[in-house]
């Protein structure tokens, strides 16, 4: 009964997973009028739209390779088909870009991966070794892009006010002790004992790239935001890199689709010195539609293609 139970759950979890993309696009859609995005739009030079357009391109590449280290990781521990670098990618980018309009990041992104991974006859424990991978990899960009600013550059980091840089320094530090922390386990030892549970580590190299690849998401994401800002005196990348850590992370962590709400509150308050509400207002709008909304209609395209093939390459297998 069990068997027959599992053997069905896929194609409900595919069929979930579509219900979820077309109500969070709906939902993300429906409170972005189209005169918005055109205002925000005719606001921005067109210089900083093409470099913005091309930062995407750059941001999206990034997304497709997020599961590589989880997926070399499974490899060692389990057999299965080998995976080209297309199915990788297609797992990657839609976990990654429909997280964003599915809400509850780190159960959405699962959820695609598991449906995918599954059809790609990837086993269990080694589904659980890259959503694992791939699900810490955010914390562990966020906490050295951060630490990293605190240490070299705490001036640059408007949100916590004005505390003492010495005090930001070694939270700095802290914060990238944690990386490095990890990736010295990672390469001494093969597990770690946490509450009696064993944790499989993937040795230094990969747990190094999930770090760079984390941090060129982050840095290539908040690149897309400063392209289509305003230019105001004082509001540097690195200041703006800042309030895009907190302002994204509040979001991821609130569960909420896209962080709606969270997000943008966080980056109109710390905006709020250098540029008018209006304004930043519109490039945070323009962000959104680059950022969210495109990889997430693209990503859900994909899936969407991707179930109606399995479906029709399954239904002609049975015939």
């Amino acid at each position: 009964m069990q068997k027959r139970l599992l053997k069905f759950l896929p194609p409900v979890l595919g069929v979930l997973v579509l219900g979820g993309i077309a109500i969070g696009l709906h939902g993300a859609l429906r409170k972005i009028g189209l005169s918005d995005i055109l205002g925000a739009l005719a606001a921005t030079p067109r210089a900083r739209i093409l470099q913005a357009t091309l930062l995407l391109g750059l941001s999206m590449c990034v997304m497709s390779g997020y599961d590589l280290p989880g997926v070399l990781f499974a490899r060692r521990c389990e057999k299965f088909p080998r995976l080209g670098l297309r199915r990788v990618g297609l797992a990657s980018f839609c976990a990654y870009a429909l997280s964003h309009v599915l809400g509850a990041p780190a159960l959405s992104s699962a959820a695609i991966r598991l449906r995918l991974y599954a059809q790609w006859l990837v086993p269990p424990s080694g589904i659980a070794r890259i959503v694992a991978l791939s699900g810490s990899s955010f914390s562990l960009g966020l906490a050295t892009l951060l630490g990293g600013l605190l240490m070299f550059a705490p001036l640059s980091v408007p949100v916590f006010g004005d505390a003492a840089p010495e005090l930001l320094r070694l939270g700095g530090a802290l914060l990238a002790g944690l990386a490095v922390g990890y990736v010295l386990a990672a390469r001494r030892r093969e597990a770690l004992e946490i509450f009696g549970r064993r944790i499989p580590l993937p040795g230094a190299r990969l747990a190094a790239a999930q770090i760079l690849i984390s941090c060129a998401d982050i840095a290539t994401a908040c690149g897309i935001l400063y392209a289509v800002l305003p230019a105001a005196p004082g509001l540097t990348y690195l200041h703006v890199l800042s309030l895009y850590i907190a302002a994204f992370a509040s979001g991821v962590f609130s569960g909420l689709p896209g962080g709606v709400g969270v997000f943008d509150s966080v980056l109109l308050l710390g905006l709020s010195d250098y540029l008018p509400p209006a304004a930043a207002l519109g490039a945070i709008l323009l962000f959104r539609v680059m950022y969210f909304l495109i990889p997430a209609s693209l990503a859900g395209i994909l899936y969407a293609g991707h179930e109606l093939w399995t479906h029709t390459q399954g239904q002609g297998g049975k015939e």
